[in-house]
């Protein structure tokens, strides 16, 4: 069987270290309206992309933590 890049534990634990600091940016109430990228969008596309990126974060967390945590 051949392993695909999604069985790399390396990849696994670098996407949820950031998803948890993605997580951590929203507990402190950081402002993403201040970054370069975000300021060239209107407001309303802001908004969506930073709950949209909160969500996976978060759904990433959830689902990959425990498979990793347990092996």
């Amino acid at each position: 069987m051949k392993e695909t890049f999604l069985d790399n534990q390396a990849l696994i634990l670098a996407c949820l270290i950031l998803s948890v600091f993605r997580i951590y940016l929203e507990v402190v109430k950081f402002n993403f309206a201040k970054l370069p990228i975000t300021k060239s969008l209107p407001i309303e596309t802001q908004v969506k992309v930073h709950k949209w990126g909160f969500y996976l974060s978060v759904g990433y967390f959830l689902m990959f933590s425990p498979e990793f945590l347990m092996s």
